[in-house]
């Protein structure tokens, strides 16, 4: 993998291991008003946004019910979502060598510093954006582009960075930023996510265990 400078990461899902729970939500949300949800790896392609909920058969009328349900059981069970093995001391690694470090999320803010706070991850990141901090979300690449402004970065600079995310979403942002965008893929997202259909978005790089960012660095 290419080094950096500036590595900025997705949170939920890749900092995070959250795609189960967020199945579960999305599955419960739909199970309320009698809709009986897909297979899993239709659901995980209809989570980048609320309204994808009405694709699956939620009633228009029902979708602000649906939200302040989600909206309450992620408050509930995300924070304590346990990191992907290896995300913390790679963030150390990167820290220690000098880099700088930004978390973008599409996750609404209120959702996002509980986790933030709950994993310690404020000492390891030099700018942290939520998804309602920019007024669009990915794979617009306003939160990608916030992070830099927040970090100082100029343009001529944006060959050292990096967006380092596990939805196509995440490396068509970068692309829109003009950042190279690489795909976390860990093994427990191989039963949800189609490899194929994510390269598809051309990643400059494909990580499946973060002690290969960690070796990079040597």
């Amino acid at each position: 993998m290419k080094r950096y400078q500036i590595y900025i990461f997705d949170l939920d899902g890749t900092l995070t291991d959250t795609i189960v729970p967020w199945l579960d939500i999305f599955r419960e949300g739909l199970q309320l008003h009698n809709i009986t949800p897909p297979d899993d790896q239709t659901l995980s392609k209809h989570t980048h946004r609320w309204e994808q909920m009405l694709e699956l058969g939620l009633p228009e009328s029902k979708l602000d019910d649906f939200i302040k349900f989600a909206h309450q059981a992620a408050h509930e069970r995300l924070p304590k979502s346990a990191l992907h093995a290896g995300a913390y001391e790679m963030l150390e690694a990167l820290k220690n060598h000098g880099k700088q470090i930004g978390i973008f999320s599409t996750m609404d803010r209120a959702m996002f510093e509980p986790v933030i706070k709950y994993r310690n991850l404020t000492p390891l990141a030099d700018a942290l954006v939520a998804g309602n901090d920019v007024p669009r979300r990915k794979p617009e690449p306003d939160g990608i582009l916030k992070v830099l402004t927040d970090l100082g970065i100029s343009k001529k600079d944006y060959d050292q960075v990096v967006y380092i995310g596990d939805k196509d979403t995440d490396i068509q942002a970068a692309h829109n930023a003009g950042v190279d965008g690489v795909l976390y893929y860990p093994a427990a997202h191989q039963l949800f996510y189609d490899l194929e259909e994510l390269k598809v978005h051309k990643p400059e790089g494909i990580i499946t265990d973060w002690q290969e960012l960690v070796a990079s660095l040597e």
